[in-house]
């Protein structure tokens, strides 16, 4: 893709939405003008509401005339909790439904008691205020005749009443009271927000492209539809991305504005309140929601392609604007958490990751799960756009029909998969572990650990056959030379150690995951069998993951750029994959080294015993009579009492490891697949 190609195309697109009034309106007025105004206006009609309720006097009657104690504190009433007037009625049920009285008393005289029957309409606000007033007035009367009853016993009234005393103290910070009050209602008005940041630009671009006719125009233009897709893509997720931070900028100028402006913040429990502490929550909040606009902008577009104008894209986009809204109400939902299951549901694991963050009680895990899904349903997404763009029978109703793969029945044996491939197998491969390995792994354990393997080296092999590839040039099955296995073995060593120390580190600054590692060890050495830990968790990995990335993944990346930025790139992916936040810097440094030794040597065969070496290693380090845990023992570093010496020794074993290790694997004469001296 040539990045001048998308920027005009960009360029073009944000010029044509900042033309519509519409959209504008969407995107800017409506954010920063209407939702404090609702806010505001809301906050006012509620307190004028409860203030005209309490001064309000309401009309009751009694079956027969109530003691005169009772009926002075009806004439007295509280002035906090309102007055009420006392009429005679000769029919209470007729009264009460033709709202002549809001409440009835019916007075029976028992033996020991007197019985007061309380008659209200529940669906007649004045009649439900009524009755609290009621039933305020007789607990306050009760209670002063209990207590004129023990006295006249000759009893302490307060040791009979209250032989115990409790008080409920509230422990919750203002900053967290104002993050759960947020986070109620911002995870549905930011989703709302982003929905119609994303649906006008969509509509214009796309269905609005099509009736005023220049879209044919812009396919005729010497640029490659994925970059025209990208173009148009990149303006219609700004415009959601900018829709959403004026979304948050303007409640969050609100809620300032009614702690601090009109001196609601005592009615709102947020006296005192350090602003300061919402920042790290906000920002968090804000990099979600933009990769959420980010999908939504992708499937706006998707939907809006089908339609061939403005009307009937409206009407298409009705269903997701539905889809969207419906999972958003699940912040509003009580005992509904962000968990490993809520992280993996779309539109549910937004709004509840903003439910959390608000309220201080994010997980690292979860959010870097919700973070994962969201870029895989992108990265689908963009690609199904794409696909779309190159159907004409998608775009202009007549011509070739829609094929989410590209057909390859008439290309002969030996194609490269290209960069469109590659992301598209990572996607799934994304999806279907988090869904599925997932499931498979906490049922099955090492059992539903072998499933998932099985999975991750099933989807390359059966693509590559599907695109007729070379799988000698696409899995770099090449017989590596002793020095490369040497090397690899040497960069794996220093790597190791590398990784091994950055994810202690990770550990000290992030300790509450120690709980999700401790957890993911117990499950995976859940076997005492050395033998079955080491094919499954050794084994196994090094062969399936080597596979997707180094193999399938690296040689998909490197026809679109270099073999330098396609080790990169995958070795990104591969942290991802392991979605444990703690894990994702050590896995992708790990990973870099694997891409450079099959870089160097094109054999698949050195980054697997690299891998298997790694894994085999954190095995056998599970049992403490076995020499590795000794090894690992001594790499221990406590970060809050650091051992300087020990540190700069592991890292100059560790820099001294690489350094041999890239000398033994830069072989000039060894044919690769990567390097820039081989044309594949």
């Amino acid at each position: 893709m040539r990045k001048d190609i998308i920027a005009c195309i960009f360029k073009k697109e944000m010029t044509d939405i900042l033309r519509d009034k519409k959209t504008l309106f969407m995107m800017i007025i409506l954010p920063i003008l209407m939702y404090p105004a609702l806010i505001l206006l809301i906050s006012q009609v509620m307190m004028m509401s409860m203030s005209s309720m309490q001064q309000k006097e309401l009309t009751i009657a009694f079956s027969q005339a109530p003691s005169a104690r009772l009926m002075s504190k009806i004439e007295q009433g509280k002035e906090e909790e309102g007055k009420l007037k006392v009429i005679q009625v000769e029919d209470y049920k007729l009264a009460l439904e033709e709202r002549e009285i809001t409440a009835y008393v019916e007075i029976q005289d028992k033996k020991e008691e007197v019985l007061y029957k309380i008659y209200s309409n529940s669906s007649v606000e004045d009649s439900n205020t009524a009755a609290r007033r009621l039933e305020a007035l007789l607990d306050d009367y009760k209670g002063e005749l209990i207590e004129e009853n023990i006295k006249a016993a000759g009893l302490d009234v307060k040791v009979i009443l209250e032989p115990i005393t409790y008080e409920r103290i509230n422990t919750a910070k203002n900053e967290e009271m104002a993050g759960y009050l947020l986070g109620q209602i911002l995870p549905f008005i930011l989703i709302i927000g982003v929905l119609l940041g994303a649906i006008y630009p969509a509509i214009d671009v796309m269905a609005g492209e099509k009736e005023r006719g220049t879209l044919e125009t812009l396919l005729t233009l010497p640029i490659s539809n994925l970059e025209l897709v990208m173009g148009k893509y990149l303006a219609v997720s700004v415009s959601a991305i900018v829709t959403a931070i004026l979304n948050i900028v303007s409640i969050v100028l609100t809620m300032v504005f009614l702690v601090g402006g009109i001196g609601l913040s005592e009615d709102l429990g947020m006296a005192d309140m350090n602003m300061s502490e919402l920042i790290l929550p906000l920002l968090i909040t804000l990099v979600c929601i933009c990769v959420f606009a980010m999908v939504v902008a992708a499937i706006s577009m998707c939907v809006c392609s089908l339609a061939k104008n403005f009307k009937e894209a409206q009407n298409y986009i009705t269903p997701i604007m539905f889809a969207v809204m419906i999972p958003s109400y699940a912040s509003m939902i009580p005992n509904i958490e962000l968990n490993g299951f809520t992280a993996t549901i779309p539109v549910v694991n937004i709004s509840l990751l903003i439910k959390s963050v608000l309220t201080f009680r994010y997980d690292i895990v979860a959010v870097a799960m919700v973070l994962v899904t969201n870029i895989a349903f992108v990265i689908l997404s963009v690609l199904l756009l794409s696909k779309m763009f190159n159907s004409e029978e998608i775009l202009f109703g007549s011509g070739k029909s829609f094929s989410f793969l590209e057909k390859r029945s008439n290309l002969k044996k030996g194609a490269i998969p290209t960069l469109s491939d590659g992301m598209v197998l990572y996607a799934v491969g994304l999806l279907l572990l988090i869904y599925m390995g997932s499931i498979l792994q906490v049922h099955f354990k090492l059992l539903g650990i072998a499933f998932t393997q099985l999975i991750i080296i099933v989807l390359p092999l059966v693509f590559a056959y599907y695109i007729k590839a070379d799988f000698r040039k696409v899995f770099a099955l090449q017989i590596p030379r002793f020095k490369h296995i040497a090397g690899g073995v040497s960069l794996w060593a220093g790597g190791a150690i590398l990784a091994l120390v950055i994810g202690q580190y990770m550990l000290y600054l992030f300790p509450q995951n120690m709980e999700v590692v401790e957890a993911l060890s117990k499950m995976i050495f859940s076997n005492d069998k050395v033998w079955i830990n080491l094919l499954v968790i050794a084994f196994l990995p090094a062969l399936c993951e080597e596979v997707f990335y180094r193999g399938f993944l690296v040689s998909a990346f490197k026809e679109t750029s270099s073999g330098k930025s396609a080790i990169l790139l995958s070795s990104i992916l591969f942290g991802l994959m392991h979605i444990d936040f703690i894990r994702i810097i050590p896995t992708t440094l790990l990973g870099i080294t694997f891409g450079y030794a099959v870089y160097k040597t094109g054999s698949l065969f050195i980054p697997m015993l690299m891998h298997f070496l790694n894994n085999a290693m954190a095995v056998l380090a599970s049992y403490p009579a076995n020499p590795a845990a000794k090894v690992y023992h001594y790499m221990e570093l406590n970060f809050s009492n650091l051992d300087i010496g020990r540190l700069v020794i592991l890292m100059g074993i560790s820099i001294l490891f690489i350094i041999a290790g890239i000398w033994l694997l830069k072989q000039k004469e060894q044919s690769k697949i990567l390097g820039a001296e081989v044309d594949l």
